[in-house]
């Protein structure tokens, strides 16, 4: 199952870049999660490897970074635990591109696969689920680059 998602952000890359890069922390911004933190040592500029986020409704994750990249302004990572067990794989990439000094496009591509006849039968609502999750997330990202404060619905789910 593949998600894909886009906005465009009315800032420049650099801009959406410093918000994006900063792993962690996405709890500052991102209205699902009630908390994030990292963990584990140094990755490719990162400041950590790892990420332990609350997600509001859904439980704890564990994510963990296999690609941080400052010159593509890309990072992706795979969902280690707190996926429920019809989940056999989680990743995750996200990246920008610049389409003006001041007009950058986010972009977020998931890919879950999913395992056994319990998998196949949940696919259609954990899309749906999933899909406005990142919906939600991604006018998040917009509101508070462009902003430099959090969004309303994060500021009502703190």
């Amino acid at each position: 199952m593949k998600i894909e998602k886009q906005i465009i952000v009315n800032k420049s890359i650099e801009e959406a870049w410093e918000v994006l890069r900063d792993f962690a922390n996405a709890h500052v911004w991102a209205s699902p999660l009630t908390h994030s933190e990292g963990r584990g040592g140094s990755f490719r500029g990162c400041e950590c490897s790892e990420r332990i986020s609350d997600i509001k409704g859904t439980g704890r994750t564990m994510e963990k970074l296999t690609q941080f990249s400052d010159d593509e302004h890309s990072l992706s990572y795979v969902v280690e635990e707190g996926m429920p067990k019809t989940v056999s794989n989680a990743t995750n990439t996200w990246w920008l591109t610049s389409l003006e000094q001041n007009k950058t496009e986010l972009n977020m591509k998931m890919n879950m696969v999913m395992g056994g006849l319990m998998g196949v039968i949940i696919t259609p609502i954990m899309k749906m689920m999933m899909g406005k999750m990142f919906s939600t997330i991604m006018v998040d990202f917009k509101y508070y680059v462009e902003n430099g404060s959090p969004s309303e619905a994060k500021r009502e789910n703190k």
